[in-house]
């Protein structure tokens, strides 16, 4: 009696686990660059809303400091969760954290750019290596978010227009923190960038080249989290 007991008992106990692991998801992120809905390519040619025909070159970013946050309120902090994303490079738009568990309800977030004392905490490795064609200098610091390519819009010489947006110093910090829910129970997370949204208030024929800290950098670094979703 006892032995079948024992049975019984052991047999709930493994059913707890594996209702628990199926409840509890490791966290793998793909980023799905996209323009319109469409897959983005190097230098192919896509037209904005502002009817701007236009041709990628380069585009990368940072994403750092990822956290989740329990539906209790607890948050974990992921250690080491700074990415250096090109949307050219596929290897790089896949996340994994393996060692990373959530629930259905669980908050994630994260940093589009590199927190403020990163900036200037001297030489780095990895991702926020400096050889990496991401950092200004210890006065302007990091920067977060580069796109690079071409249109006939743009006065420019071969027509180039360049986005570099950074900054860490008030008033015109350029990292942003963006959240989502975490609902759906698959993996892996798919995490559109929808990068035509970037675009939707950005006249080429007059502004076609960001490339220092300020003002206008702040301003298109409020528009970067808006550019981002997610599918589960």
């Amino acid at each position: 009696m006892k032995k079948q007991f024992f049975h019984l008992w052991l047999l709930f106990f493994m059913g707890f686990l594996l209702m628990s692991y199926s409840e509890e998801k490791r966290l793998h992120i793909i980023i799905q660059p996209q323009f319109s809905s469409e897959r983005v390519a190097e230098n192919t040619w896509y037209v904005t809303e502002n009817n701007d025909s236009i041709q990628f070159s380069k585009l990368r970013f940072y994403l750092t400091n990822f956290e989740i946050e329990k539906k209790d309120g607890t948050r974990y902090s992921i250690p080491d969760s700074n990415f250096l994303v090109d949307v050219f490079s596929e290897e790089t738009l896949q996340l994994k954290f393996p060692d990373v568990s959530y629930a259905k309800g669980d908050e994630l977030l994260f940093n589009i750019g590199v927190e403020k004392e990163m900036n200037t905490a001297g030489a780095l490795a990895g991702a926020l290596d400096p050889s990496n064609g991401m950092y200004w200098s210890w006065q302007s610091g990091y920067i977060n978010f580069k796109l690079e390519g071409k249109s006939p819009s743009c006065a420019s010489r071969k027509n180039k227009f360049q986005f570099h947006i950074g900054g860490y110093t008030a008033p015109y910090e350029t990292t942003k923190r963006v959240h989502f829910i975490l609902n759906a129970p698959n993996e892996p997370i798919t995490l559109p960038l929808q990068i035509d949204a970037f675009f939707k208030n950005i006249q080429l024929k007059d502004e076609y080249q960001i490339m220092i800290p300020g003002e206008k950098a702040s301003v298109i670094a409020a528009t970067l989290p808006k550019l981002f979703s997610v599918n589960e």
